[in-house]
């Protein structure tokens, strides 16, 4: 599926979805999939690209060839105009006082928050995961001391066991 599709796609659903919300907490997964739609690229070639590439006679190859660059403007615009039709039907379902946000601004500032949570939860996790590998590294670090020390007091106890005295005279 080409990424315009697909995104109109999801935009499609979530209008569908907002006929028979009730709260906002409805249509929250399928705003959150559109939006993070909105922040991948992904490579496959489009339609439009393939019309483009050969309206113009380029290859295609070169992300800076016009064919490239339109398809990028052009999609982009798409995009944002899709979004923005969404956020109006979400603005004018759930109203909100004047003066106040927007219930669209609230939900990408939410977003951000949730964002950011998860970036703060992901560092500590990693630095969490360090620390268990830094302990663990200082456990072996220590057992291999201790077995290193045993073998030597092995060595050194045999050493002195094969030349004690076995004489009278000692």
């Amino acid at each position: 599926m080409e990424p315009i599709s697909a995104t109109l796609a999801a935009i499609a659903l979530v209008k569908a979805g907002l006929e028979h919300a009730s709260d906002l907490k409805d249509i929250g997964s399928s705003i959150d999939n559109l939006l993070n739609h909105r922040d991948q690229k992904k490579p496959e070639e489009t339609q439009q690209q393939k019309v483009l590439r050969q309206r113009t006679g380029e290859d295609g190859q070169d992300d800076t060839s016009i064919s490239a660059v339109m398809d990028e403007v052009l999609a982009e615009k798409t995009h944002k105009a899709a979004i923005q039709q969404l956020a109006n039907e979400i603005n004018s379902k759930w109203k909100t006082e004047p003066g106040e946000p927007t219930t669209w601004d609230i939900i990408l500032k939410t977003r951000e928050e949730k964002i950011a949570l998860a970036k703060i939860r992901r560092i500590r996790e990693k630095a969490k995961s360090d620390k268990f590998f830094d302990t663990v590294f200082i456990w072996l670090k220590n057992i291999t001391i201790l077995t290193v020390v045993a073998i030597l007091t092995v060595i050194v106890g045999y050493y002195i066991w094969i030349h004690r005295c076995t004489d009278k005279a000692c």
